[in-house]
């Protein structure tokens, strides 16, 4: 198959992001042809490819190790961070789609005109929406939710988000999950022992993802274990709240894989309590590492990660973040044992091959 991923922007940082590219390469080893579609940006991007900048002005295409990246100039100005590509019009978008057989868009940055020119082309049309219901402009609007109805395919990364799908008009739903993105599939991370006391975070460092409420935590922490240490890796929210100022609380900002590899290495658990979330591919890198997990206490990461087994749930509040981190640091026999199980579901369930055929499965369903 011809495939084509949209995505809005084709960075190295951030999840959705790093899923475009892990999902492409892993269907471009089954044998498709793939092309990925993102904005050219006028401003610089952290993650953005270099070549890209260095391109003169309009369109770029670049092809890399197998697959072809597209960005689309970006209209520029004060849309670019609003509406960047809900304004592009379906002739700046044909070129980019000619002779697709599949039009994937993640997330729903370009899912209005993407859908449009991929009926006027004839091809299939499919997105993983990333819906986060609840959370404002998450995909459970009314426009995006007529768009579902008309998909040829809606995929979800869970059986709770897919079957949310389904009971909201999608005429086929279906799961595929993740893989962990790191290099060499979770490979390249150092085999060590793990610090003591030393609590992750990686991830925008949103309020929904529980960083604020983590802050709050590490205080509670501290007054039981004052031994213990954070660690967030992640980008910084516009307007969000300075580091702590303790040295035991450290915020080195956006790193290279490596650098990340080695935390999850270093960590002693992974903590990312998210109010909205449809998968968590953070989860799946911490158990890569052997490294037990605090997910939220939401439906879709109560089917990600298993109770007790893997992780634990904690709800986003200072309280139950603390309690979930201090029970886990009293217990190195469980929570070693956590990390073992998580690292045996992705063996088992979660590598890239594995969603790469769920996902060849849903796109030839769709075609049907």
């Amino acid at each position: 198959m011809r495939i084509v991923i949209a995505k809005k922007l084709l960075s190295t940082v951030g999840g959705s992001e790093a899923q475009a590219r892990a999902l492409a390469a892993a269907l471009r080893d089954r044998g498709h042809e793939v092309t990925l579609v993102g904005l050219r940006p006028r401003h610089r991007r952290a993650g953005m490819p270099a070549r890209v900048y260095e391109a003169p002005a309009g369109d770029v295409a670049l092809n890399e190790e197998g697959l072809t990246y597209r960005f689309i100039a970006s209209p520029g100005g004060l849309i670019e961070g609003l509406l960047p590509v809900s304004l592009v019009g379906v002739e700046r978008l044909r070129d980019a789609i000619a002779g697709a057989d599949v039009v994937h868009c993640l997330a729903r940055e370009w899912a209005g005109p993407y859908e449009r020119t991929a009926r006027a082309e004839g091809a299939t049309f499919v997105e993983t929406p990333l819906v986060h219901p609840g959370q404002a402009f998450s995909g459970d609007g009314a426009a995006d939710v007529a768009r579902y109805g008309r998909d040829d395919a809606v995929i979800g990364l869970t059986e709770w988000e897919a079957g949310w799908y389904r009971a909201h008009g999608a005429r086929r739903a279906m799961v595929t999950g993740i893989g962990a993105i790191l290099p060499d599939g979770g490979d390249a991370i150092p085999d060590q022992v793990p610090e003591p006391a030393t609590i992750l975070f990686v991830g925008r460092k949103e309020r929904y993802k529980g960083y604020d409420a983590l802050r709050l935590a590490a205080t509670l922490v501290w007054r039981e274990r004052p031994d213990a240490t954070f660690v967030v890796i992640g980008q910084r929210r516009f307007l969000g709240p300075a580091p702590l100022a303790d040295a035991r609380w450290s915020e080195p900002g956006i790193v290279s894989e490596a650098r990340k590899a080695e935390a999850y290495a270093r960590a002693t658990i992974f903590a990312m309590p998210s109010d909205h979330e449809t998968f968590g591919h953070t989860y799946l890198e911490a158990w890569c590492a052997g490294r037990p997990v605090i997910a939220g206490d939401i439906p879709p990461l109560r089917e990600v990660v298993r109770e007790g087994i893997d992780g634990l749930h904690a709800a986003n509040l200072p309280r139950p973040i603390a309690d979930a981190i201090l029970a886990l640091l009293a217990d190195p026999a469980r929570a070693k044992a956590m990390g073992a199980a998580g690292r045996a579901r992705v063996s088992e369930r979660f590598t890239w091959p594995t969603i790469a055929a769920l996902t060849e499965a849903a796109y030839e369903a769709a075609r049907r």
